[in-house]
């Protein structure tokens, strides 16, 4: 746009102003390494880290700003009353030792009151049933979110999918997009999760969830399809694929790599020009 300012027989004075897109990197949070209390770190621990490992020095190709995440759960082992077994300084020190130094610890106990806030807005949304045996779900996908009388010491219980549901949340607040690094019998679980996110509006496409395969992956009743679905779930046809090979994966961290804007700069340049 010029803007004409003064006007001599001579010469002609005006203003130029050129508008500008003001950009910069964007944050991705990358999370791995994820433990539970009652467990010694080993082989698919090691295996997630690497993973994320792998994940942040190719971010860091695009030039992205990368914050790493470690998530322990140290909510469903005490309610299961397993032995916390875990130390931590330990494990943070095999997570160093593997590539993936976590720069965020969040543990899944701090966002109980997180969960209850949320599922009181989905409640609010009318997004909410109670199944006959007490249990409040999701209404879209029947995914399991609270149960108030779990029998154990709280006698009560959160489920995985809302308190994921909670943490994505936090991070998506934090960042432009996720990538989280999980072993694949968490994928049931993922779903439930990114359909919870979907009912709440949040743009589940800023999340990237990578699974591995560890055949000998402890399993974990707490991410079991009967702790996430009241109807069951179909493996064979979830909105969430094993992302392998892993050029599957590289195009999806494509898609979160690049600048954001964040504003505009506008520049002004004098002009003088004689007829």
């Amino acid at each position: 746009m010029i803007e004409e300012s003064s006007t001599q027989p001579s010469t002609t004075y005006a203003t130029m102003h050129i508008t500008f897109p003001q950009q910069r990197p964007a944050r991705l949070i990358v999370e791995a390494g994820h433990i539970y209390t009652h467990e010694t770190p080993g082989p698919t621990h090691q295996l997630s880290a690497r993973w994320g490992s792998f994940i942040v020095q190719y971010l860091a190709l695009w030039g992205v700003e990368i914050e790493k995440w470690v998530f322990v759960d140290n909510y469903n082992p005490r309610l299961e009353g397993k032995p916390n077994v875990l130390e931590w300084k330990k494990y943070y020190r095999l997570l160093q030792e593997w590539g993936f130094t976590p720069d965020k610890t969040q543990f899944e106990g701090n966002l109980v009151t997180h969960a209850s806030m949320l599922l009181q807005e989905l409640q609010k949304k009318k997004k909410v049933e109670q199944h006959p045996n007490g249990v409040y779900m999701l209404s879209k996908g029947k995914v399991l979110l609270y149960n108030p009388a779990a029998g154990y010491p709280d006698g009560n219980r959160y489920l995985c999918s809302l308190l994921d549901a909670c943490l994505y949340r936090e991070k998506l607040r934090r960042a432009d997009g996720c990538v989280t690094v999980l072993d694949e019998q968490y994928r049931a679980q993922q779903k439930g999760t990114l359909t919870i996110l979907k009912e709440l509006g949040e743009d589940t496409s800023r999340i990237v969830p990578f699974f591995y395969t560890a055949p000998k992956s402890p399993a974990h009743p707490s991410v079991a399809t009967s702790q996430v679905f009241a109807e069951g779930y179909d493996a064979d046809e979830p909105p969430l694929s094993f992302v392998k090979p892993a050029l599957e994966l590289l195009k999806g961290l494509q898609l979160l790599s690049g600048t954001v804007q964040v504003g505009t700069v506008q520049l002004s340049l004098p002009l003088e020009w004689r007829l």
